[in-house]
C-alpha cells in the first residue's frame, strides 16, 4: 500500500473528459439492469477508486479492510470529508474479484466509489445509492444489450432482373423532383 498526496482523480477525470452525466433512475431494490450494468462496468474497467469516511462505526466504511489488503493500491486523503481517504488502484484480478464478490453476495455495501477507463470515469456510487453513469457507458452498455437482445432480420435479394434502366431512371427522377420539392417547401416554412 503507497500513499499520495495531491491530485483528486474525480475532478481530473471530470475537468479532462466534460462528458455528461446521468442519475440512474430505475428500480432501487432487488434484482434490475443495475446490476448488469455495474458488472459490466466492473469487467471493463482499468481502474478504480473507493472512499472510505473515518466512521468508528464501520457503517460507512464496509469493505475498507478488503481494499486495503488488494496488492498494488494507493491510499490518499480524500477531500471531500476530513478524515476520509481514497483507496485507488488497477482492476487486477483480484480487484476485480473483489467487485464482482461485493455485487454477488451484498454482505458488504460500499458506500463511494468510481470506476475508470483508460483515465475515463465510466460510472460511480455515493451515499450507497446515488447512481451515476457517464454518457459514453450508457451507451456502449445499451448497444451491448440491443446487440445481445436483437438480431437483425435478413433483407431479401433484390434481383434486377426484369426491370430495366429507364424505370430506374424514372424512379430516380421522382425521387430527386420529391426532394427538391420538400427542400423547398421547408425553406418556405422557416420564411
Amino acid at each position: 500500500m503507497m500513499v499520495l498526496q495531491g491530485f483528486d482523480s474525480e475532478m481530473g477525470v471530470r475537468a479532462m473528459s466534460k462528458e455528461r452525466e446521468y442519475y440512474y433512475i430505475g428500480k432501487r431494490r432487488g434484482t434490475d439492469i443495475w446490476e448488469v450494468m455495474l458488472k459490466y462496468g466492473v469487467l471493463s474497467a482499468s481502474h478504480f477508486e473507493v472512499r472510505f469516511p473515518d466512521d468508528p462505526t464501520m457503517t460507512l466504511s464496509e469493505g475498507r479492510e478488503e481494499f486495503l489488503g488488494l496488492p498494488e493500491v494507493f491510499v490518499e486523503p480524500w477531500s471531500g470529508m476530513k478524515g476520509a481517504i481514497a483507496v485507488k488502484g488497477e482492476m487486477t484480478k483480484e480487484a476485480r474479484e473483489l467487485f464482482l464478490q461485493i455485487i454477488e453476495t451484498r454482505r458488504i455495501r460500499l458506500w463511494d466509489f468510481i470506476l475508470f477507463r483508460d483515465g475515463r470515469k465510466l460510472l460511480s456510487v455515493s451515499d450507497f445509492d446515488d447512481r451515476i453513469v457517464t454518457e459514453n457507458f450508457a451507451k456502449e452498455f445499451m448497444e451491448k444489450l440491443f446487440l445481445t437482445w436483437f438480431e437483425p432480420i435478413p433483407e431479401p435479394e433484390i434481383k434486377s432482373e426484369g426491370i430495366s434502366r429507364d424505370f430506374l431512371e424514372e424512379v430516380s427522377q421522382a425521387i430527386q423532383e420529391a426532394l427538391s420539392k420538400l427542400v423547398l417547401d421547408l425553406e418556405n416554412d422557416k420564411n
